[in-house]
């Protein structure tokens, strides 16, 4: 009977891809519909703005997902780097 934890690590990788895949999605869909910088003035950034407008909460989701993808990811390296040590060590005793 082997155990290998390949299988898990590349799912958990695979799972955090379509994570950051729909965050960023999210992200370009709002980027879209709500451009920040609709005015092509080449002076406008010296412009004070007192009623700035706070980002959209669906960005703030959105980023808060693409940091958690890429906490899925990290931990399904490990995973597959643990397993590779693994099978090292077990060689390094067999041979």
């Amino acid at each position: 009977m082997s155990v290998s934890s390949v299988q898990p690590g590349y799912s958990i990788i695979q799972q955090s891809s379509k994570m950051a895949d729909d965050a960023a999605h999210d992200i370009q869909r709002n980027q879209v519909v709500n451009p920040a910088n609709t005015n092509n003035d080449a002076l406008a950034f010296n412009k004070v703005e007192l009623d700035k407008p706070q980002p959209a909460p669906d960005n703030v989701d959105a980023l808060v997902r693409l940091n958690q993808a890429q906490q899925y990811n990290r931990i399904g390296t490990h995973v597959l780097q643990r397993d590779q040590d693994m099978i090292g060590s077990l060689l390094d005793i067999s041979v």
